[in-house]
C-alpha cells in the first residue's frame, strides 16, 4: 500500500514539474507570436496618426503599479487607450491619463506624460495605444515597457544632453565638455542627435566605442515642423518648439532613473563646476549635508562669452569648435539680468523636468549658493546689454588645465591628426 502511495505522488510530482514547464513554455511561445504577428518598435519616435506620436515606455512602481508613457501630443487630443497585451493572450484596454506638460510654451504640440494603470492579472511585456476601444488590434504596434523590473544603479552620475541639431559642428567643444563630465565624475552621457555634421559624428562614435556616451537618435524634424526659438509666437508655421527638448529631458530622465544615482540636465555648451570642490561626488556630499531633504539642486549658469587671446591654448587649432580653455569673463550680475539655472537630480524623486526647474517632484528644490558651484555656460558671443564693466576675469575652469588638456589631447590626436 505504501508503495503504491509513493508510486502516485512521485509521479503526481512529475507530472505537476511537466505541467509547470509546460505552461511557461506556452507562454514564452504565445509572446513570441504575438511579437511575430505585430511588429515591435525600435525607433525613438513612432507616429500612431498626425497628432500622437509615442516616444518611450517606463515601468512606474512610484504611481502604483502602472506603466509612464512620454508622449508629443497635439493640443487637442483629449482621450487615449493603452492596451496591455497579456500573456494569456488577451487585450486589456485602460483608459490613459493625459497630463500635458505646462512648458510646451504656446506651441500646437509638445510633450505630455500618460499614465496607464496596470490591470490585474495580467502578465504582459508590450503594450500598444488606440484612439478608441476596438477588438480589431492588428495594425496596433508593439511598444516594449523598460524598466520593468528597474535595474540596480550602475552609475554616480549621468549627464543628459539635447538637443544636437542644425549639421552641429562644434567638435572641440564636444570633446573638452565630455572629457570635463568625465573628469568631474559622469560615468554615462546621454545625447539627443538631430543632425550633426561627420567630423562630430567621428567623436560620438568614439565615445560610444569607449562606453562613455549613448546617443538617442532624434530625427523629430522628419515628424513635425521645429523652432530654434522656444516661444511660440503668431505667424511662426512650426509646430514644436526647440526641437522637442523638454521631450527628449523627460526621456533621458526616465532612461535613466534606475540606472544613476543622479541626472544633470543641461546643454551641450554647460558645464555644472563646484567651486571649492574638485568634483561632483564632494560637491554633492556637501550638499546633501547642508540641504538633506532636496532632490533638485539648481545651479545659475554664468555664461562666459568673452575669449582670451593668448596663444597660451592654441592647441588645436586645426579642430573645428569654441576652445573653452579660452572663455574667462562672465557676466557680473545686474538687478536687471535674469540668469537662469540647470540641475543635479535624484531622478527616482523627480516625475517630470523642464528646462531650468522641476514641476512635479518629491522633496525640495534648492538653489545652490554660488560659492559652492555654478553652471560655466560658454558661448561665443556677448549680450547686447552686457558691456566690458559688465565682467570680471575668473579662470575657475582653468583649475582642472592638468588633467583636461592631455586628455582633450590624447581624443584630437587619435580623430584628428595633423597631417
Amino acid at each position: 500500500m505504501w508503495t503504491f502511495l509513493r508510486y502516485m505522488f512521485c509521479t503526481l510530482s512529475i507530472f505537476v514539474c511537466v505541467a509547470v514547464i509546460f505552461n511557461s513554455y506556452h507562454v514564452e511561445i504565445r509572446q513570441k507570436m504575438r511579437s511575430q504577428e505585430l511588429p515591435i518598435v525600435t525607433d525613438t519616435i513612432t507616429s500612431l496618426d498626425n497628432r500622437t506620436f509615442i516616444i518611450s515606455l517606463y515601468y512606474e512602481p512610484r504611481l502604483g503599479q502602472s506603466v509612464g508613457v512620454i508622449a508629443i501630443l497635439h493640443v487637442s487630443v483629449k482621450e487615449l487607450y493603452c492596451i496591455f497585451h497579456c500573456s494569456t493572450n488577451q487585450n486589456a484596454f485602460v483608459g490613459a491619463e493625459i497630463d500635458f506638460h505646462r512648458d510646451n510654451f504656446g506651441f500646437p504640440y509638445g510633450m505630455a506624460s500618460l499614465l496607464c494603470a496596470e490591470p490585474s492579472g495580467c502578465d504582459y511585456t508590450y503594450m500598444s495605444f488606440s484612439s478608441i476601444i476596438s477588438t480589431k488590434t492588428s495594425q496596433n504596434l508593439l511598444f516594449e515597457v523598460r524598466n520593468r523590473p528597474p535595474p540596480p544603479i550602475s552609475s554616480n552620475f549621468t549627464v543628459c544632453i539635447s538637443t544636437l541639431y542644425g549639421n552641429y559642428n562644434n567638435v572641440l567643444q564636444m570633446i573638452q565638455s565630455i572629457e570635463m563630465y568625465k573628469i568631474l565624475g559622469a560615468s554615462r552621457v546621454t545625447i539627443y542627435n538631430t543632425s550633426c555634421s561627420r567630423d562630430v559624428d567621428k567623436v560620438l562614435r568614439h565615445y560610444i566605442d569607449e562606453g562613455t556616451l549613448e546617443v538617442v537618435p532624434w530625427p523629430i524634424d522628419r515628424h513635425l515642423q521645429t523652432s530654434k526659438m522656444w516661444k511660440y509666437t503668431p505667424g511662426l508655421t512650426a509646430e514644436i518648439g526647440y526641437f522637442g527638448q523638454v521631450t527628449t529631458l523627460n526621456d533621458c530622465l526616465y532612461r535613466n532613473m534606475y540606472k544613476s544615482k543622479f541626472v544633470l540636465l543641461n546643454d551641450y555648451d554647460e558645464i555644472i563646476l563646484p567651486i571649492i570642490d574638485q568634483d561632483w561626488s564632494s560637491l554633492m556630499e556637501s550638499l546633501q549635508k547642508q540641504f538633506p531633504d532636496t532632490s533638485v539642486f539648481r545651479f545659475e549658469a554664468h555664461v562666459f562669452p568673452t575669449s582670451d587671446n593668448s596663444s597660451k591654448f592654441d592647441l588645436w587649432s586645426h579642430v573645428p569648435g569654441v576652445n573653452i580653455l579660452r572663455h574667462g569673463f562672465p557676466y557680473l550680475l545686474k538687478d536687471t539680468m535674469h540668469n537662469p539655472r540647470k540641475m543635479i537630480v535624484n531622478p527616482r524623486k523627480v516625475f517630470q523636468t523642464s528646462v531650468h526647474y522641476v514641476p512635479k517632484h518629491v522633496g525640495k528644490s534648492t538653489n545652490v549658493p554660488n560659492n559652492m558651484a555654478m553652471t560655466f555656460h560658454c558661448k561665443g558671443s556677448r549680450r547686447k546689454d552686457v558691456t566690458r564693466e559688465d565682467q570680471i576675469w575668473d579662470d575657475i575652469l582653468r583649475k582642472y588645465n592638468m588633467s583636461l588638456v592631455p586628455k582633450v589631447d590624447a581624443v584630437i590626436q587619435k580623430l584628428f591628426p595633423l597631417q
